[in-house]
């Protein structure tokens, strides 16, 4: 299971840093964050580098204004009354997308699709546009994977288990190389505490990555580690939040203004403010947070190492984004065994230690509050043990094929 960069603002001079540490990644292209007379000469750039692309046209919204986005030429804010009434638009939609995807050099296209708030005609509708945007792009693209985008509202994802299983199986008929999931999350939150919500999550790649499809997970952060347990080909994360978890409907957002930093402490599942780093260096608490040799890096030097305030040592935001990407990465690695139960058990391992070191950092002072995870270990917990049930059966029995 790998970790894709879902790319967004001010993330090229670090998807090259990370490339060059890592030997190598995926990125998905993101025309918000990149204008088209940019693209070319970023693409050469990252192919420099040993960077894959994918292009995600983002037609999720069809009524944004963002300003680079709109200057694709594919872009339409009709998009959304036009798709679904004349065949040919979704033609002549994918062969402007595909210009795009040729000057990346993609390895698969994605498909595009709209996101709609959950209706009672939500299901049919979607099913339907989706179905010719699938069949246009299996006859216009060559020589490479496609994938079908399921972008799927929050308020569908807490429907009941039969009416999952049901658009799993209208998904499984489409003639499709894998999916790229979009999973809105319910109430704009980060980390998500509704366990219906990630069950769902959890049951839907389950069912397709069984029936051997490849699929990345989009818009992913570290509650979703236990898609290890599927064996998702790829989750894809990044700096902000909004490349984090799918909670903004692409309008503009106060996201890059906001003054807090926050650092990633992995044996704890949980984030903490500058400001709390601060505290534990002055109580002596930071000793006991030294990460593990897995763990430790340039970036983790420079937030666990110092001799002095963190704060008063110029740590960057972008360091702690290094570092929280750098340490996902290493989780995701470490979770996948070579079967289905040790996997099981690694994520057992995992929460149990989270809850853990919430309680023992809590205790000397130290809180991660917003992002703290505290809350969510019972809602993994939750999904978990459901998805063993329902289908842990069918993948212990399929793990060395998934």
């Amino acid at each position: 299971m790998e970790l894709f960069l879902q790319f967004g603002h001010g993330m090229k001079g670090l998807s090259i840093e990370l490339s060059k540490k890592w030997g190598g990644l995926t990125i998905i292209l993101s025309p918000r964050d990149m204008a088209p007379d940019q693209m070319l000469g970023w693409c050469q750039d990252f192919k420099k580098n040993n960077i894959n692309c994918l292009f995600d046209p983002q037609c999720y919204c069809p009524k944004s204004k963002l300003k680079k986005l709109s200057q694709y030429k594919y872009w339409d804010t009709s998009l959304n009354t036009n798709l679904g009434s004349v065949d040919s638009r979704e033609t002549a939609l994918i062969k402007e997308i595909n210009e795009y995807n040729n000057i990346a050099e993609t390895t698969f296209f994605i498909i595009p699709n709209i996101l709609h708030d959950f209706s009672e005609s939500w299901k049919s509708d979607w099913v339907l546009r989706s179905r010719k945007l699938n069949i246009a792009a299996r006859a216009e693209v060559k020589g490479k994977p496609i994938l079908a985008t399921l972008a799927i509202p929050s308020g569908f994802l807490m429907q009941r288990e039969d009416e999952i299983e049901l658009l799993i199986q209208e998904i499984l008929e489409w003639d499709v190389d894998g999916y790229y999931i979009i999973a809105e999350t319910p109430e704009k939150k980060y980390l998500v505490d509704n366990p219906l919500w990630l069950s769902n999550v959890f049951q839907l790649c389950a069912a397709l990555k069984l029936a051997n499809k490849f699929i990345i997970y989009g818009y992913g952060n570290h509650q979703l580690l236990p898609l290890s347990l599927v064996k998702v080909d790829a989750i894809a994360s990044g700096t902000w939040l909004n490349v984090r978890s799918f909670t903004n409907r692409f309008v503009d957002t106060d996201e890059m203004k906001r003054k807090n930093t926050w650092i990633y402490y992995p044996p704890s599942l949980s984030e903490y403010k500058l400001s709390f780093f601060d505290l534990a260096y002055s109580s002596g608490t930071i000793r006991y947070m030294q990460p593990s040799s897995d763990f430790r890096d340039e970036y983790s030097d420079l937030i666990f190492k110092t001799k002095a305030l963190p704060s008063a040592t110029g740590l960057s935001e972008t360091t702690a984004f290094k570092y929280y990407l750098s340490s996902l990465k290493k989780q995701l690695g470490d979770l996948v065994k070579p079967t289905y139960e040790a996997t099981l058990s690694a994520n057992e391992v995992l929460i149990n230690t989270a809850e853990i070191a919430i309680s023992q950092l809590e205790k000397k002072g130290i809180f991660a509050q917003t992002r703290s995870f505290r809350d969510i270990v019972d809602v993994n917990r939750a999904a978990i043990q459901i998805l063993d049930v329902s289908r842990g059966f069918s993948l212990s029995m399929s793990w060395n094929h998934l």
